[in-house]
Formats: C-alpha cells, sequence, structure tokens
C-alpha cells in the first residue's frame, strides 16, 4: 500500500524527509507547468533547492520522481475520501460524498492533463513498464485499504457480476472526465470548467447509483 511521508524519529531520518518533501513540492509545480515529457531534473533539482544527485539518492528517474509523487498526492486524497465514506453510517448517503469528491477535483484541472498525459507516455513507452507501475498503484488504492473501495462505496452485498459491472463504471467515469479535462484545456472557452462540474455531475448521476 502506498504510504504518506511519515514523522521521522531522529535528525537523519528528518533531513531525508525534509528533502523529499521538497524534492516532491517541486516536481508538482515543475510537473504541472511543463508536463511529464518536458521537464527536466535539473529544474526540478533547482526549485527544489538540491542538486539532481540528491534526487537519484531518493528516486531512480523521472518516472520513478513521477509515480512517487502520484502516489503521494491520490493516497493523501482517496484516504481522506475513504475516510469520509466510512464515516457515513447511511449506505445510501455514501456515493453522494463520491460524486462530490470527484466534482472538487475540478478545482485543479492541470492535474487532470498531466495524468493524462503519463497514461499516453505508459502506453506509447511498453518497454518502461511504467503501465503496470501505475496499473498497480490504482489497484493498491482500490483494494488496499482495510476494506475493498467498491464495497465501501455500494455496500457489502455485490455479486462479482456487480463488482465487475460497477468497477466498468467508476473506470468509465475516470477516463470520461479526463477527457472533458483536456477538452476543458484545448476549449476553455466552449467549456469552462463550470460548465465541466455540470457534465461530470450528470454523467455521475447516470453511472454511479445503486
Amino acid at each position: 500500500m502506498p504510504k504518506l511521508l511519515k514523522t521521522p524519529r531522529n535528525k537523519p531520518q528528518a533531513r531525508t524527509q525534509a528533502t523529499k518533501a521538497k524534492i516532491l513540492d517541486a516536481a508538482q509545480s515543475a510537473f504541472a507547468e511543463q508536463g511529464f515529457e518536458n521537464t527536466q531534473l535539473d529544474a526540478v533539482a533547482a526549485r527544489a533547492g538540491c542538486s539532481r544527485g540528491a534526487i537519484y539518492a531518493h528516486y531512480a528517474n523521472k518516472e520513478d520522481l513521477f509515480l512517487a509523487l502520484m502516489e503521494h498526492r491520490v493516497y493523501a486524497k482517496f484516504s481522506d475520501l475513504c475516510r469520509k465514506i466510512e464515516e457515513e453510517p447511511d449506505g445510501s448517503k455514501r456515493p453522494d460524498i463520491f460524486k462530490r469528491w470527484v466534482l472538487k477535483q475540478f478545482s485543479d484541472p492541470s492535474w487532470g492533463t498531466l495524468t493524462l498525459e503519463y497514461k499516453l507516455y505508459a502506453v506509447r513507452h511498453p518497454e518502461s513498464q511504467s503501465r503496470e507501475r501505475l496499473l498497480q498503484l490504482y489497484n493498491s488504492l482500490f483494494r488496499g485499504f482495510a476494506r475493498d473501495f467498491v464495497e465501501l462505496l455500494f455496500g457489502k452485498s455485490l455479486s462479482s457480476s456487480d463488482r465487475i459491472a460497477l468497477e466498468r463504471r467508476l473506470a468509465v467515469v475516470g477516463s470520461v472526465l479526463s477527457g472533458l479535462v483536456l477538452e476543458h484545456n484545448f476549449q476553455p472557452k466552449l467549456l469552462p470548467l463550470n460548465h465541466l462540474r455540470e457534465l461530470a455531475e450528470e454523467l455521475l448521476a447516470a453511472l454511479i447509483h445503486r
């Protein structure tokens, strides 16, 4: 299961964690501004105030850094979502919590575009094993918590066919929302963010229901 940066117990650990936090913060801003393929590790190092060697001390390459950033960022958001869902005793209201969470993600459309870019990169470079690592991340999110996310969201009494159908719907939601974010960046006047939220809400209402 992916893990957030933990509070270190001693000074060397504290320095290591502080360096990694600076690198991840710098990587997030660099990737968001320049995209995955255009971002250079030298630029990340400059933003983080460290050397390129310091990055390689913690991450094997740019892909490793990007996946670490995605893991840290997505896990933090996803774990918070799961906590809110678990705290809702009324199972019928849980899908609505998920819908609101998805709509909130439109507040940062640059990340959706970046994720889509990396998926395209992974498809075009099968030798890099990027696709497998990204799939492992998604699988760890959906099945790495105390309870399976689909069961948490829709209830325990799911047949195998119902589970597969719901997982497919969640995949469709993610794919279509990524496409909407891309079109927003391409045609911002035709698809402003407020209109994207309306379209996303209609999509979620149609696909995420029990």
